[in-house]
């Protein structure tokens, strides 16, 4: 009988731990940093990015999107592109370490949706529209 109770009681405290363990465990950390959006500008510096981002930017044939990010840690993929259509840039599975700075030539005019897609990510990445020359 003793045994039974003593197994009784450990079963019900093992379910009470994995109860309490489920119920507060902290949610996972979406993003902590900070997100810029401006007419023409649209930069994301993050100590953790866990998520997809995006931002939507009014481009006129001929402008430039000056792109350019550090990733310290984790990795992120970035896609820049009208509804619809093909990306007109598109990068995936940048990691640690990687960093860049070029620009890309708008080929018409329309609404080009920039999305950030990062996993366990620390860094920065800005975009910046210009005209062009």
């Amino acid at each position: 009988m003793k045994k039974k109770n003593v197994l009784l009681f450990a079963v019900i405290a093992l379910i009470a731990t994995v109860g309490i363990l489920i119920f507060t465990r902290q949610p996972e950390t979406r993003f902590d940093g900070e997100r810029i959006s401006d007419t023409g500008c649209f930069a994301l510096q993050f100590e953790r990015m866990n998520m997809t981002d995006s931002e939507t930017m009014a481009l006129e044939e001929g402008d430039i999107l000056h792109v350019s990010w550090r990733i310290e840690s984790g990795q992120i993929d970035v896609v820049v592109g009208m509804e619809g259509e093909e990306a007109i840039y598109q990068a995936n599975g940048r990691t640690a370490g990687d960093k860049a700075e070029f620009e890309v030539e708008i080929p018409q005019t329309g609404a080009y949706t920039i999305t950030v897609t990062a996993r366990e990510a620390k860094g920065q990445i800005g975009f910046l529209k210009t005209k062009s020359e």
